[in-house]
């Protein structure tokens, strides 16, 4: 039976591949947290914690938060009650590193990688545009405002986000092939790694992840 199973879940591929949006379809039917870290990141900073502290001032200094900071807050996620079932990793573990760490911690059960060429996620990035006042994202192609560079909700001009712009996106790309197709290689090793192709409508996309890990849709 399905509520019998535990899922333990990381969702992996380039960016604009749709981790995000998978991930809840995933959540909504299994009824298990979708954890995205950079979201436990930002709710961490409201906290005003002593690793709150520690994150500002990794921040604050130029740099990336560190993968012990990131251990610790992943750690801390996976106690709370709601991820006793199981959860679904959106995009994490990101370097091979961060997968040894985890693997200390639990072992996931399946990683599903949503595969696009890097043509695809430069069209996908490259039409996306974000309110300047209350962050909504539209895209250009796929959800567009319906008046040209102004937000549906707040009448504001809409920008692309400086890592939208193509010189970044293909930075960003050239990082995922370097760092995150490592951990797909190390989950590889261990038979628990389904590929999906992201090139479809986001219903084919869900319809193939869930005929894949035996789910009804």
């Amino acid at each position: 039976m399905l509520e019998n199973k535990i899922y333990k879940i990381s969702i992996l591929g380039p960016q604009a591949c749709g981790k995000g949006t998978q991930a809840e379809f995933l959540s909504d039917k299994l009824k298990i947290p979708a954890i995205s870290v950079g979201q436990i990141l930002r709710e961490e900073l409201k906290k005003g914690s002593t690793v709150s502290e520690k994150i500002k001032e990794e921040m604050n200094a130029g740099g990336l938060v560190s993968n012990a900071i990131i251990n610790l807050i992943v750690k801390k996620r996976l106690t709370q009650s709601d991820a006793a079932k199981g959860f679904i990793f959106d995009g994490f573990p990101r370097i091979r590193i961060q997968a040894k760490s985890l693997a200390t911690l639990t072992a996931l059960t399946h990683v599903i990688v949503i595969e696009i060429s890097d043509a695809e996620a430069l069209s996908r990035l490259s039409g996306r545009r974000t309110c300047s006042k209350c962050g909504k994202v539209y895209h250009l192609k796929f959800s567009p405002p319906k008046l040209a560079d102004i937000c549906d909700d707040d009448n504001e001009k809409l920008i692309i986000r400086t890592d939208d712009t193509p010189e970044i996106i293909h930075e960003r790309l050239k990082i995922y092939h370097a760092e995150t197709e490592e951990v797909i290689e190390f989950y590889e090793q261990q038979g628990i790694v389904i590929h999906v192709n992201g090139e479809q409508s986001i219903d084919a996309v869900k319809e193939e992840m869930f005929r894949k890990l035996k789910l009804n849709s």
